[in-house]
């Protein structure tokens, strides 16, 4: 069973089997890249306003290209694999427990989708799209992981908060750009790419704990929309 307290690498490893749909039919597989492609645009339409902020653009973007993602991420992820014992032997223990948010609120994420798939028919959410954004909050509903999903926002906070520590660490930007050569040679150019754009992102935020309270706000009030039965459709 994986939670928190699981090593990176094997929460990572899970992360991968759950990707490539280890078990699960072709079918299946069309659907949940369809549920993810609807879930990003709901977010782009939910902080269209911090998409469109200078001061908040590049870490919104990270957000929904790197971590809300739609486009194949297999490569990243067996290069995560490859990299994150020796990353962890060479990390202070802050930056250690940050790599491990990240990685769990990544599993957190793909594991509800994973589940949230078994309560949409395919038929009804492929023949009319009008209806898909009334057959996701109903199945939301009955897939009833309000908790987890209440983990999941908040920890999109925590992790926050911790990479903003991180990017003010002086050394920190000076090592990604003299790595990315050695990177690059050692088959580690995607997960480079990963790091470089997070800590780009997050260190243009002018007022990062706002952000993310914003975040938090919004989608625990969506949350409770859902849960309660209020919210017909998203912002």
């Amino acid at each position: 069973m994986i939670d928190i307290h699981s090593s990176s690498l094997e929460m990572q490893k899970a992360i991968t089997a759950l990707r490539r749909g280890d078990g699960r039919s072709t079918e299946f597989l069309r659907l949940k890249s369809a549920i993810k492609s609807f879930q990003n645009i709901r977010l782009e339409s939910t902080y269209k306003d911090l998409l469109q902020d200078k001061a908040t653009h590049l870490a919104c973007r990270f957000f929904l290209d790197q971590l809300y993602c739609t486009h194949d991420v297999s490569l990243r992820d067996h290069q995560v694999e490859r990299v994150l014992p020796k990353l962890e032997r060479l990390l202070p223990g802050g930056a250690v427990e940050t790599v491990r948010k990240v990685i769990f609120m990544d599993y957190l994420a793909e594991t509800m989708d994973d589940e949230l798939t078994n309560f949409i028919n395919e038929e009804e959410w492929f023949s009319d799209t009008s209806l898909q954004e009334k057959a996701y909050i109903d199945a939301f509903r009955r897939q009833g992981q309000f908790s987890l999903r209440e983990k999941q926002i908040f920890l999109v906070q925590e992790v926050g908060e911790s990479l903003r520590k991180l990017v003010r660490l002086p050394f920190l930007g000076g090592v990604m750009r003299m790595t990315r050569g050695a990177a690059q040679k050692a088959g580690l150019e995607d997960f480079h790419n990963f790091l470089s754009s997070g800590l780009q992102a997050f260190s243009a935020l002018d007022k990062p704990t706002l952000f993310f309270q914003i975040i938090q706000e919004r989608e625990i009030s969506l949350l409770e929309g859902i849960r309660q039965g209020t919210l017909s459709k998203f912002p």
